[in-house]
């Protein structure tokens, strides 16, 4: 009876609200700015405030546990219906309908649902199709959008709330509740880390550009030290260099577009902040490394290679389309993966460790999330994942090269670099994958998407 009126529920945010507020929003151009500002804000709010589940299967530990709904989708379907069905400014050419990179990402998902002929449980693979192919309405209306750079404006200032608001959650969950590795309102610390780096690099970006000023420009610098804030506290080591990483590729960015007064006063302003970070985390920072070094030396080889080895086996025994998305968590597990657990039982084995047929029943999941894509999805929606990763550089680095000295310039160069840090971190870690930072990914690619759509109108105007 419950998922029966969640469903009804969900009929009615999809078919009712969203086009009724689409439709209402299609001539306010400033409250369009306003729902993509909060929208913006919504990955970093807790997930049961902006998603709920139906057919939940909470002992699963795979990626999708049921037909999830949620609210930036939602807004995301608002706003495209606004957009779409508002007025076209007469400065504006008109632009395509889609952004580049969506019939890509539809073919990923699409190749996707064709797993499902390998898969040992058929709906988990529902579950994740229907999660992913809606999330691509929230990368389409961010590329509807982004028009202008009062519309970039509204995008940053959002985000920047939400990261300064995140920062709060961290200090009092460490100081006042007793955390040691904080996870904010995210799932885990390690999600928290990625979406804290990835947005401080678009508002520091921002931040250097010379027509951000007043409340903006101290909002924005102050998001960026709520970002060191959280990634500090998460006690992320991978986090901590992506960060650093993104904010000295845009101090280096902003000295050859033309260095000056506030140029100079930010990477000062940096240096003393990079010596107080130093002092205030170096505690944490050593005592994380001194557990990872512990298990260094007890354990020859890390468990993550051992996981890796099994998507190996399933890509093997399935190398086309994968043993069936979301069945990863089925598969490396007893008793009907006991093929793929042996890899794992025998790796305990080596150490040392009894075999008890009970403990294997929920083996975790391989932290990286290409090793994910190829056991699930085999090499053909592989390809199209890193295919559609592709496309959003691509985007981004036409963004950048006609941005330009504009602020849609310094920010895409933002987002760019935000981009080519979290794939590669993709290697070790399978973020991309949950909810909110799916969402949070597919914004920021679809601004950059966006503005290649903008560019390439302006192309055919000329």
């Amino acid at each position: 009876m419950k998922d029966l009126i969640k469903l009804l529920v969900a009929f009615v945010l999809y078919g009712g609200l969203a086009p009724l507020l689409g439709i209402a929003l299609s001539t306010r151009r400033k409250w369009q700015r306003v729902l993509f500002g909060f929208m913006m804000a919504m990955p970093s709010l807790q997930p049961g405030r902006i998603t709920f589940m139906l057919g939940s299967i909470d002992t699963y530990r795979g990626h999708a546990k049921g037909y999830e709904v949620s609210f930036v989708e939602v807004f995301a379907l608002a706003l495209i219906i606004a957009v779409l069905k508002g007025p076209r400014e007469p400065s504006m050419p008109r632009r395509p309908r889609l952004p580049r990179g969506t019939f890509i990402y539809l073919t990923f998902c699409l190749i996707g649902l064709l797993s499902i002929v390998n898969a040992w449980e058929p709906t988990y693979v529902l579950m994740a199709f229907t999660r992913f192919v809606k999330a691509t309405l929230i990368f389409v209306a961010a590329a509807l959008y982004l028009r202008d750079d009062k519309d970039m404006r509204a995008a940053i200032a959002g985000l920047a709330i939400s990261m300064v608001v995140q920062a709060w959650i961290c200090l009092k969950m460490r100081y006042l509740e007793g955390y040691f590795q904080i996870k904010g309102w995210f799932e885990h610390q390690n999600p928290m880390s990625m979406w804290a780096y990835m947005s401080a690099c678009v508002v520091f970006a921002a931040a250097m550009h010379k027509e951000v000023k007043g409340k903006l420009l101290w909002l924005c610098l102050a998001a960026f030290a709520a970002a060191a804030l959280c990634v500090l506290l998460s006690v992320s080591r991978a986090a901590l260099a992506a960060y650093a990483f993104g904010a000295g590729l845009i101090l280096m960015m902003a000295w050859i577009r033309g260095p000056g007064l506030r140029t100079t006063f930010v990477s000062m302003l940096g240096a003393l902040g990079a010596v107080m970070v130093l002092l205030f985390a170096m505690d944490s920072i050593n005592s994380r490394l001194k557990e990872v070094k512990e298990s260094k030396e007890k354990y020859a080889e890390d468990l993550r290679p051992v996981l890796n080895r099994q998507c190996k086996a399933m890509l093997n025994d399935y190398p086309l389309l994968g043993i069936g998305w979301n069945n990863y968590g089925i598969a490396n597990s007893r008793p009907r993966g006991f093929k793929y657990s042996e890899i794992l039982e025998e790796w305990d084995r080596e150490r040392g460790f009894a075999i008890i047929d009970e403990n294997y029943w929920t083996n975790p999941l391989t932290e990286s999330l290409y090793w994910l894509l190829l056991a699930e999805n085999g090499w053909l929606g592989w390809g199209f994942f890193l295919l559609f990763e592709g496309m959003t550089l691509w985007c981004g680095f036409q963004a950048v090269r006609h941005g330009g000295k504009s602020l849609l310039g310094y920010a895409s160069f933002g987002i760019l670099v935000a981009l080519l840090i979290c794939y590669p971190h993709g290697m070790v870690e399978r973020i991309l994958t949950q909810t909110k930072n799916l969402a949070h990914w597919l914004m920021l690619a679809g601004m950059l998407a966006g503005m290649e759509m903008n560019r390439r109108a302006m192309r055919g105007k000329g």
